[in-house]
């Protein structure tokens, strides 16, 4: 019998807040929308999809001053994903 697995990707707050930090994002939200981003939409999600990417993107994209386009964003969010493989 062949064995299964499934891919399960998680985002935590520190890395995120980082690579907001780097990119010099998230210049234009208040302390309560960059929680919101931190905490809400990546650290809390106990699997991270591709549209949680892009939904995290667009609110980067929301509160930052930035020439990066959205699928450029979403690569580098999906870059600090760390991933794990489970056998179902």
């Amino acid at each position: 019998m062949k064995k299964e697995y499934k891919e399960i990707r998680k985002i935590n707050a520190n890395s995120l807040q980082s690579l907001c930090i780097s990119k010099r994002w998230y210049t234009r939200g208040d302390n309560a929308a960059y929680n919101h981003l931190l905490y809400d939409l990546a650290d809390d999600k106990e699997n991270i999809t591709t549209e949680d990417i892009v939904e995290i993107a667009q609110d980067i994209m929301e509160h930052s001053n930035t020439d990066q386009d959205l699928t450029s964003i979403c690569f580098d969010v999906a870059r600090i994903a760390a991933t794990y493989f489970e056998e179902v």
